[in-house]
């Protein structure tokens, strides 16, 4: 019998996150050159577009998806901007574009995604740092006047017990194109609300808990207080750190970025720890220099 593939590696951003992206695909080739890793198209503009199209990397946005433009809905269709064959005979990881990997993980990953088949389940995932179970998420949110009812409401039309680990989505191992599938159909018809995406997911996931394989977010999915034990020599347990985090371990602003005399504005989302930060900018100032004329040549950078 021959050894099952490996998963595809896709991520997904629009202009917003573009400095991000870089650093995640400066980090993801230095740790696992040989791993291609392939960007969704949530809205990029024209040079951008041409940028990552020419080095390979661009999973053009499905045609479906022409009239959503919050990225959420996109990163729910994240499964069809594969190829249908390739998802089901490959499965795939998802990596949010604000996180960088510390070292090597593709092995652990495909493990993960080989246990998965084997015990007949879905998606593997991490909960999220917050702690919350799913009626305290939603009653947090509810006391905070955000728009969570309809989280509610997906969880009680499938009788899903609410003391459940709130998930994360920022780091999925799926193998299920049915899942993915379903997360989908279910996002699009839906409006913009509070985290529509990622409650959607968690409504699906508990719907059958045992399909759902819940990992360590100290290992897979690093974010919010977790961060203070990581150890950014990436010598630790943690293979991913996130850079969205409740409280005060990021922040979010635009710098001017360039590069041989050309520049643009980038939001950049960056953590508080300074060795963490120092990796991203790190990151992201090699991947601008080893880019630099591919960057000006399609007018990134201008």
């Amino acid at each position: 019998m021959s050894a099952p593939l490996s998963p595809s590696y896709i991520t997904g951003a629009d202009d917003h996150l573009l400095a991000n992206l870089f650093m995640l695909l400066d980090a993801a080739a230095e740790h696992e050159p040989a791993l291609p890793l392939k960007i969704c198209d949530f809205g990029f503009s024209k040079p951008v577009a041409r940028f990552l199209a020419e080095m390979g990397w661009l999973l053009p946005k499905p045609g479906f998806l022409a009239e959503k433009d919050h990225p959420w809905y996109a990163k729910a269709a994240m499964a069809d901007y594969l190829p249908e064959a390739e998802t089901a005979a490959r499965g795939f990881v998802w990596i949010d574009a604000d996180i960088i990997p510390l070292g090597p993980f593709a092995a652990a990953v495909s493990k993960i995604a080989v246990t998965l088949r084997q015990g007949s389940q879905s998606v593997a995932l991490c909960p999220d740092d917050c702690g919350y179970s799913l009626t305290e998420f939603i009653a947090v949110w509810r006391d905070r006047d955000r728009e969570v009812a309809p989280f509610a409401e997906q969880l009680a039309a499938r009788g899903i017990s609410g003391d459940q680990p709130y998930l994360n989505t920022g780091f999925i191992v799926c193998v299920d194109p049915d899942f993915a599938r379903a997360w989908r159909d279910l996002v699009l018809k839906q409006h913009v609300w509070l985290l529509f995406e990622q409650n959607s997911f968690n409504s699906l996931a508990y719907a059958d808990r045992n399909r759902v394989t819940v990992l360590d977010t100290a290992e897979w999915n690093a974010h919010g207080a977790l961060l203070d034990a990581v150890d950014a020599s990436g010598s630790g347990t943690a293979r991913f750190v996130h850079a969205t985090s409740a409280g005060d371990r990021h922040v979010d602003g635009e710098l001017t970025v360039g590069v041989q005399g050309k520049s643009r504005p980038m939001n950049l989302k960056l953590f508080i720890r300074e060795d963490l930060r120092s990796r991203q900018l790190a990151h992201l100032e090699r991947f601008m220099n080893s880019h630099a004329d591919a960057l000006i040549e399609t007018g990134v950078l201008r």
